[in-house]
This record gives structure tokens, sequence and C-alpha cells, in this order.
């Protein structure tokens, strides 16, 4: 089976023109979000004063468990809260 140029290159072009109908398709479909990373934060609030400190949570922190002293008062800190926060909204310490 012979053929003559001019087809072949009417195939060629016409593969071309194929793939890049196909590669603009796959380029303007909308992408996935990226998965947010979380970080788990506890909420530690002064007994006495009323004093909240949030900071990292540690294995076997629950809720009701008196952590620590208060900074301001002496008093003790209980856990009152545990939450995910966003990684990039946390707080950084300066």
């Amino acid at each position: 089976m012979n053929l003559d140029p001019n087809t072949l290159y009417n195939i060629l072009m016409l593969a071309i023109v194929v793939a890049l109908i196909v590669y603009l398709y796959l380029e303007s479909r909308p992408r996935k979000p990226q998965r947010e990373e979380y970080v788990t934060r506890v909420l530690l609030k002064c007994t006495s004063c009323g004093y909240r400190i949030e900071r990292d949570f540690e294995a076997g922190d629950f809720i009701g468990l008196e952590k620590g002293k208060c900074p301001k008062c002496g008093g003790a800190t209980k856990i009152t809260g545990i939450y995910a926060v966003e990684k990039s909204k946390v707080l950084k310490p300066q």
C-alpha cells in the first residue's frame, strides 16, 4: 500500500491537531484544590483569672486536664478546648 506524500502530510497534521486539542482540554480543566494541612491546638484557661493560652496538642491531653501554671497570676490552668486549625493560620510566636 503506497501512500502519496500529500496523504501522509494530511494524516500528520490531523494527529498534531488532535494532540493539541487534547492538551488544551486537559490544561483548561479546573484543578483539584490542594488539601489543607491542619495542626491540632489546645486552649488552656486559668481557673483563677480566666487568662487564655493556645498551644500545640501533646499526646495525653484531654479536656479538663490541669496543665501547668498561669503566667499571669500563678493559678492552675485547665484544658478547655481541643481543635484543628489550618497550618497557615497558626500564629507564630515572636
